[in-house]
Formats: C-alpha cells, structure tokens, sequence
C-alpha cells in the first residue's frame, strides 16, 4: 500500500465533496459517511493519511467487512452532507479504492 498516494486521493476526495456540499442544506439530517475498505493495510499508517488528508475517522472498524467509516468535512447535516459524501464516494471510486456508501438519518 502506497500509504503517501492514500493521502493524496483523500485529499481529492475531501476537495470534492467540499465543493459538492455548497449549496442549499435541506432535506433529513443524517449522518452520511464513506465507508473505506482496506483490507491488509497497517491501522496506524491509514489512520494517519485520513488525518493528514483533513479527515477524520476513529478507528478501523468492522461493518460490511473492515475499514474506516469516514465522514464528510465543511458540510451541512442534509442534503449537503449527502452530496459531499456521494462526490467523495465518486473520487475515491475513479481511483479504484473499494467504498461502500453509509446512510443513517438522524
């Protein structure tokens, strides 16, 4: 795992759900998230390109398999939050990481 190439896609990921997320905030509010799945990856070292991408996830955790559940940043709480996590799960898909979409209203 090219942990460095990690933070870069990220970083992409973070910039396009920013930009996605402007606008109007209607909608439910929910707690939307990306769910990242990298299996045989060292906890430390992706946690720490999450971070340094501007991220933030806990821990690795178990849900549809292992990975990390990773929430949109500078979004609203609805329809804003569900189009940042849709452009984040867009990016990281076009750069092949496997991502499942997390939906829960609040």
């Amino acid at each position: 795992m090219d942990y460095k190439k990690l933070e870069q896609d990220l970083i992409k990921a973070k910039n396009a759900g920013v930009e996605a997320a402007k606008g109007e905030d209607g909608g439910t509010a929910n707690m939307d998230s990306v769910f990242l799945c990298l299996p045989k990856t060292r906890e430390i070292k992706v946690l720490e390109a999450i971070k340094n991408a501007g991220l933030y996830c806990r821990k690795k955790t178990k849900w549809i398999g292992v990975g990390y559940m990773i929430s949109p940043v500078k979004c609203g709480q609805g329809n804003s939050r569900a189009r940042a996590q849709k452009a984040m799960l867009d990016s990281l898909e076009s750069d092949s990481y496997k991502v499942l979409g997390f939906y829960k209203m609040d």
